[in-house]
């Protein structure tokens, strides 16, 4: 399990300078998941997974916190978010590490994390400390990934995360025993050919859960097979099966 938290590690700080310009199923989510929170105010805020901060402006921008904390397992993304957001120093802390490890000592109106929690090994354990951070009425509010997230590669592969399914993820959020809301997507992402799908993932790190090295011939079999079974006149697809939750703290 740390060998694989520490191959993620590396896989998102590589992606550091090239995952915003090819985020756009991240930056999706993260809209969204925005238009499902009926609140005008968050003034002490945490952000769980930031990267380089593209879900960050967002929450900058919508609710002008007083104070914002970012985590990131990646030193190199929270380095960008430092950069980024240089005219904000005053108000954002950083605070490096995986957020499994991270003791919360503040107490937040929201936290938020946006296509991160995936990751997690204890997501019901996680889930009750982020709850416990909470001021009265605060709200958790995160996008992840589910059981049919890019099947297409999965099914030409046979290797891949294994997802929550939705009652799976229902019932870790019936154990915080308080009021939350859960919805799903699924939505088809178009590339110009597998190829540049494959380079888009490799960018953003999504590829960091498989140590697999393909060869050349691996790769070409890949690309033809793919372009042949999933693709229309927009180019090739791929299935990307999105969570909604929001969780209120009803103290």
């Amino acid at each position: 399990m740390i060998v694989r938290k520490e191959f993620l590690k590396r896989s998102f700080s590589k992606a550091s300078q090239t995952y915003d310009e090819n985020a756009s199923v991240q930056s999706y989510m993260g809209k969204r998941l925005l238009e499902k929170l009926d609140f005008s105010s968050f003034k002490h805020v945490l952000e769980i997974g930031s990267g380089p901060g593209n879900f960050t402006e967002e929450i900058i921008n919508l609710y002008s916190p007083e104070k914002l904390a970012l985590n990131d397992i990646s030193e190199e993304m929270l380095n960008i978010c430092r950069e980024r957001f240089s005219n904000h120093m005053t108000i954002i802390s950083y605070h490096p590490g995986d957020i499994e490890k991270l003791t919360l000592k503040e107490k937040y109106d929201l936290i938020a994390s946006n296509a991160c929690l995936q990751w997690l090994f204890d997501l019901e354990g996680t889930l009750k400390k982020f709850i416990e951070s909470l001021k009265p009425n605060g709200v958790l509010a995160f996008t992840s990934f589910g059981n049919e997230n890019v099947k297409e590669i999965t099914a030409l592969t046979q290797n891949g995360l294994k997802y929550l399914s939705y009652s799976e993820l229902d019932s870790v959020l019936k154990t915080l025993n308080v009021p939350y809301s859960l919805q799903e997507e699924i939505v088809k992402f178009h590339y110009t050919d597998a190829l540049n799908m494959l380079k888009t993932l490799k960018k953003t790190g999504v590829t960091g859960f498989s140590k697999t090295i393909w060869t050349k011939g691996m790769l070409n079999r890949f690309v033809k097979e793919f372009e042949s079974k999933f693709s229309d006149a927009n180019g090739v697809y791929l299935t990307w099966h999105i969570y909604y939750a929001v969780v209120k703290e009803s103290k």
